[in-house]
């Protein structure tokens, strides 16, 4: 299209583009102006392969990352305002991030403080929480995935490599994905992926963020795939109070990772000066459930301030604390995707990334995969073996060597079970028996979504529909069950427990003091079920 005899490129009739900003194995990002809406945008274009069948399948991958990204209202996610088709390509329009990547301001001015890092560690793991109530898992956290605005606030974007829980992978057999340091050893062998393994990458990141090193650095790509499998992370001094932090976030087992809500504390106490961030016991532990906040997915935790934290542009300090909140009218020069890499980090089977050279940066060289797809068998033999190792101890205990009397003293007997909670149906038993007085019950969000309008709201998870779509069912609010939280929060009921039907939430956790059946449902009435569509996972862990 053409204006006034110069040439203009207008995408979707509105979106006027202008300088590239960056570019990367999914695609190449373009500044742009919203001529419908007097704004500055990025515009990300996705790469055209050369075949029918490869351009298919990068666009269903592009449609995932804008699907999941746009589900989710956070201040510290990148917002997703549209999808337009132009010239048999997709591009995704988005939020204009007026500021460089982490990965750029380390590599410009050193590593952060303990503080800064656990204060802007708060704002990602608020980020990740509301992406992860969405049902979606961000799969590639790392430095040069975050952008800062001028105010010192992240934002969690590119989510180029994101794969909804309930969506089947698209990734082809053998493919990773992602940067190998900031991958959790779960994804390298095939094991099952949930939110603790975006859990881990944060604390990959904390650690190279506050000491400049990424925790499993090495020279080549297959010898990272072994770190992150086998080895202990190198984890620098100058990490100082978040080495305890890092330490537990890193755990090769993801069950024995800490839950969110632990971590949060534990940033917390760190941002505010303490030396000892506190207990991290694993997200299982007696002592580590607390009560999920009523919540829609764009609060489902605090964003921090940065405050009495050192100022973004100085190295290592910061004097006036930027406070991170919605996103606001932006007018800079911002630098969205193309960000360096901390540097040793290398990448396994995705496309290289291009980085513009008038930014000072060189293009990451290509790596082999052969000597990597011998170590994802002898991670994958290993960690296996591991793992069933482990399931046997926790499961029998260690061996004995006396006769079993019946006077000698047992440990707690634990059964956990996966349990299927359908949005379409009523309320679910989620016990095969009746649990037993003095019982201690843990109900634990595991994966999938659902929504209780489907042809109008979108799917959503344990923590039901935003304060928006759920003011826009104001004339059904006879069909809640519990009328204090949102349409679809995930709601449980125990004989003679406070609070029935209580807001589950991501956790839930209660010791019976009568026998009885627990029961979990979707927060609609009976008699509103028909437009109801999708279904939640969830773990039920109960100790005799």
């Amino acid at each position: 299209m053409t204006s006034g005899g110069d040439d203009v490129r207008l995408i979707g009739g509105r979106y006027q583009l202008g300088n590239r900003l960056g570019r990367g194995g999914m695609g190449t990002v373009w500044r742009a102006y919203d001529q419908m809406l007097a704004r500055e945008v990025a515009a990300k274009e996705l790469n055209v392969a050369s075949d029918d069948r490869e351009y298919h399948r990068r666009l269903r991958r592009a449609l995932r990352e804008a699907r999941a990204v746009a589900r989710v209202h956070h201040p510290h996610v990148v917002g997703v305002h549209d999808l337009v088709e132009h010239d048999d390509r997709l591009w995704i329009v988005m939020e204009l991030i007026d500021g460089p990547s982490l990965a750029r301001r380390i590599a410009d001015d050193g590593p952060l403080t303990p503080r800064h890092t656990a204060a802007l560690g708060l704002q990602l793991l608020g980020a990740l929480e509301a992406v992860h109530a969405a049902g979606a898992l961000h799969r590639d956290v790392k430095p040069a995935n975050i952008l800062l605005r001028r105010d010192g606030g992240a934002v969690l974007t590119d989510f180029g490599i994101a794969a909804l829980e309930d969506d089947e992978s698209l990734t082809t057999t053998g493919e990773l994905l992602g940067s190998i340091g900031y991958m959790a050893p779960e994804r390298l062998t095939a094991e099952e992926v949930g939110p603790p393994s975006d859990l881990w990458s944060l604390g990959a990141t904390l650690s190279a963020v506050a000491s400049g090193v990424p925790p499993f650095q090495r020279p080549t790509g297959a010898a990272a795939l072994h770190a992150v499998t086998f080895a202990d992370p190198v984890i620098p001094e100058r990490v100082g109070p978040l080495r305890p932090i890092v330490e537990a976030l890193l755990n090769k087992s993801p069950g024995l990772r800490p839950s969110a809500a632990t971590v949060g504390a534990a940033l917390r106490r760190v941002a505010d000066g303490a030396e000892d961030p506190g207990p991290l016991p694993p997200a299982g532990a007696p002592g580590d459930f607390p009560e999920p906040p009523a919540a829609t997915p764009a609060n489902v935790a605090d964003t921090p301030t940065l405050t009495a934290t050192p100022t973004v542009t100085a190295p290592h300090t910061l004097t006036e604390p930027p406070t991170p909140t919605a996103p606001h009218p932006l007018t800079g020069s911002p630098t969205l995707a193309g960000s360096p890499t901390l540097a040793g980090t290398p990448t396994l089977d995705r496309e290289p990334t291009v980085i513009d050279q008038a930014a000072g940066s060189r293009p990451p060289r290509p790596r082999g995969r052969g000597r990597a797809r011998t170590w994802w068998w002898t991670a994958g033999a290993a960690l296996a073996v591991s793992a069933l190792a482990t399931g046997l101890f926790f499961a029998f205990g260690p061996p004995s060597d006396g006769d079993g009397d019946d006077d000698v003293a047992q440990p707690p007997a634990t059964t956990t079970r996966k349990v299927t909670v359908d949005a379409a149906r009523g309320w679910q038993s989620a016990t095969s028996t009746p649990v037993r007085k003095g019982d201690k019950v843990t109900v634990r969000y595991t994966s999938g979504t659902w929504t209780v309008d489907s042809a109008n709201l979108p799917l959503v998870g344990p923590v039901g529909h935003t304060a928006a779509d759920d003011e826009s069912l104001r004339f059904a609010q006879d069909c809640k069950v519990n009328p204090d939280v949102p349409f679809g929060t995930l709601l449980g009921r125990y004989p003679g427990i406070p609070g029935n039907p209580h807001a589950v939430g991501r956790a839930w956790h209660f010791q019976a003091t009568r026998p009885g059946t627990l029961q979990l449902r979707v927060n609609d009435r009976e008699g509103c079920l028909d437009d109801n569509k999708g279904a939640l996972t969830v773990t039920v862990r109960i100790t005799h």
